[in-house]
C-alpha cells in the first residue's frame, strides 16, 4: 500500500489529466489493500480536489463525496497529522463547504504552524467565502514557506484575486504574473491577468492577454467555480473585464 501511495504521488505532482487519473487509481488500490493506512485516504482526497476543479472528472458530485469520505477517514485514523486536516479542507472548499474548510485548515495549522498547505487552503477558503482581505496573509505566508510547490500556479492566482478584490489590483497583477511564470499558457492565469489590468485601466495590456487567451486551450474545469458561484459581484467584475477586453 505504501508503494502504491508513493507511486501515486509522483503522478499527482505532474498535474495533468492522465497523471491525476493514474494517481487516483493507485490511491484507490492502496485504500483497498490497507484500509487503515491514513496516507492512502489523504492522497485519495487530495487527488479528488484536483480531478474535479481541473475538469477531469466524469461525475464531480460522486467524486467529491468520495473525496470527503476519504478525508474524514484519514482524520479518524490520524487526527494529529496536519495532512489529514488539509485533505478535509481542500475537498471541502471545492464542495462549497467553506466553514468546514476554514475549520479544518486552522486545525492543520494548529498542529503544525509552518505547514504551508494549511495556510494555502485557509486563504482559498476565506477568499471563496467572500473574505478577500483576510485571505491575503495566509496565502502570502504559505508562498513564503513553500515557494516551489508544484501547484503554485494555482496559489498565485488565488492570491492575485484576493488582492484584486481587496482593492490592490497592482499587487494582484504581480501575483498573477508569477502564476503565469510557473505554468505558462494556463488559461486561468491569463484570465486573472486580464482582470487585474482592466482594474488598473490598462486596456492595451488587458486586450493583449485576452487575445492570448483565444490561442490557449481552456481547461474543462474552473478552479474558481465555487468563488464565482458565491460572490456574484466579483463574478460580474471579472466577466465585465473579459467582455471589454475582448470587444
Amino acid at each position: 500500500a505504501w508503494d502504491l501511495v508513493r507511486r501515486g504521488t509522483w503522478h499527482f505532482h505532474q498535474v495533468t489529466r492522465e497523471n491525476h487519473l493514474k494517481a487516483r487509481e493507485l490511491f484507490l488500490q492502496a485504500t483497498e489493500l490497507d484500509p487503515e493506512l491514513p496516507e492512502a485516504h489523504i492522497w485519495l482526497a487530495r487527488v479528488t480536489a484536483g480531478v474535479v476543479p481541473y475538469g477531469w472528472s466524469q461525475n464531480p458530485v460522486a467524486d467529491l463525496q468520495e473525496g470527503l469520505e476519504a478525508a474524514l477517514k484519514a482524520v479518524q485514523l490520524d487526527e494529529r497529522n496536519p495532512y489529514t486536516h488539509y485533505a478535509l479542507a481542500i475537498v471541502s472548499v471545492f464542495s462549497e463547504r467553506f466553514e468546514q474548510s476554514i475549520s479544518a485548515a486552522r486545525k492543520a495549522i494548529d498542529i503544525s504552524p509552518s505547514f504551508a498547505l494549511g495556510h494555502f487552503v485557509l486563504g482559498m477558503a476565506l477568499l471563496f467565502s467572500g473574505r478577500a482581505f483576510e485571505a491575503i496573509a495566509p496565502l502570502e505566508y504559505g508562498l513564503r514557506l513553500s515557494p516551489y510547490d508544484p501547484q503554485n500556479f494555482v496559489w498565485f492566482n488565488v492570491l492575485a484575486l484576493a488582492r484584486l478584490f481587496s482593492g490592490r489590483a497592482k499587487a494582484g497583477l504581480e501575483a498573477a504574473a508569477r502564476g503565469l511564470q510557473v505554468r505558462p499558457k494556463w488559461w486561468t492565469s491569463l484570465e486573472v491577468l486580464v482582470c487585474c489590468y482592466a482594474a488598473l485601466g490598462k486596456w492595451d495590456e488587458a486586450r493583449s492577454y485576452a487575445q492570448e487567451m483565444a490561442n490557449v486551450t481552456k481547461q474543462p474545469g474552473d478552479v474558481f467555480a465555487p468563488l464565482k458561484a458565491h460572490n456574484p459581484i466579483w463574478t460580474e467584475q471579472m466577466n465585465d473585464a473579459l467582455r471589454r477586453a475582448c470587444a
